[in-house]
């Protein structure tokens, strides 16, 4: 099998873009494709996601719903909204949603709560979102290591 490294490698199949650095490529049936496990690539987005440097998007918190195997009304009770208003989080699609600081705030936490091995980086990443942050489009990186290949 043919092998190669690819640069930037754009992954639609979360929902909403994922730029793979160095990925590693095998050629199958005359077709180039990611030679990644998308088990431990889900974990890596997931963690990007706590960690983005703007506010979520509806495609994004749809991920993240899904990702940790939440229905509409789980999902709401959890963070104490009602499904109704996830729905109208997710329609945003692409756009950042229209929930409130808190609220992101909480989902952010949530996620590292659940993949963190360490108590001290849910605490850093809380210290980092004392101010709201700003609805600019912020692309997701995931820079690929053995870990997801």
């Amino acid at each position: 099998m043919e092998r190669k490294i690819q640069k930037v490698f754009v992954d639609t199949g979360f929902g909403f873009p994922v730029y793979l650095l160095n990925t590693p490529m095998v050629k199958v049936r005359g077709h180039w494709t990611p030679e990644i496990d998308y088990t431990r690539l889900q974990g890596l987005v997931l963690q990007q996601l706590a960690h983005k440097a703007g506010r979520l998007t509806g495609a994004e918190i749809r991920f993240i719903r899904q990702a940790f195997e939440l229905t509409l009304q789980q999902f709401a009770k959890r963070f104490g909204v009602s499904h109704v208003a996830v729905m109208k989080w997710e329609k945003a699609e692409e756009s950042a949603t229209v929930m409130g600081w808190s609220s992101e705030k909480d989902i952010r936490m949530f996620i590292l709560s659940k993949l963190s091995k360490t108590s001290d980086e849910v605490l850093r990443l809380y210290a980092s979102l004392e101010e709201v942050l700003p609805s600019k489009t912020v692309k997701i990186q995931v820079p690929l290591s053995k870990r997801a290949a």
